[in-house]
């Protein structure tokens, strides 16, 4: 079982700087309101809620529930601001054994690493929640996504078109990724 509010990991990017890994908590509201609101809307645009309303973050810090999204965040060691928001969605009812990714990283910590090590950690977290499957939804044509996610043994099980909508009303198509937490190479006997 993981303790939700000790949780701490520690990180160091390609480019050498020091990231905190710990859940997000209730003194977080402004760190997060702060890393959507400050994001471009071209970074935004694309994630499933519109992050950039503070009734919405408002909500998330207030029903802070790890049982139903564990809300990892990076923390920069630096100035001790928010650079990135990774969440594992838990399932329910007949899918509770399945757990969805989300990851955002604001723009200057990109290409550093850490979408890869964030992903990495929920892989982690997964197995100790007992979670058997994980999924997760990217445009097709975020092809760096597709790679990241692949190359942590995620596998494109459909494409979804039009499944994305804009809210200017253009769609998108949508790969549909999964894998399982514990992949049978890496079962223990």
């Amino acid at each position: 079982m993981i303790n939700y509010v000790t949780y701490r990991k520690f990180i160091t990017l390609k480019n050498g700087q020091r990231i905190m890994f710990r859940f997000l908590n209730s003194q977080d509201r402004e760190n997060l309101r702060k890393l959507f609101l400050e994001a471009p809307d071209e970074d935004t645009r694309f994630l499933k809620q519109n992050v950039k309303d503070e009734k919405l973050i408002n909500y998330w810090i207030d029903h802070i529930n790890y049982q139903k999204v564990l809300p990892l965040v990076a923390i920069n060691m630096e100035d001790n601001s928010l650079i990135a928001d990774a969440t594992l969605h838990r399932g329910k009812h007949a899918s509770k054994h399945i757990g969805e990714i989300r990851i955002f990283v604001s723009r200057p910590f990109r290409n550093q690493g850490l979408g890869s090590l964030m992903l990495d950690e929920l892989i982690n977290l997964a197995k100790l929640e007992n979670l058997q499957i994980l999924k997760a939804e990217v445009l097709t044509e975020h092809k760096g996504v597709l790679k990241a996610f692949k190359s942590k043994g995620f596998e494109m099980k459909c494409i979804l078109d039009d499944y994305f909508l804009r809210k200017d009303g253009m769609t998108h198509d949508v790969a549909l990724l999964m894998r399982p937490v514990v992949k049978r190479e890496e079962a223990e006997f």
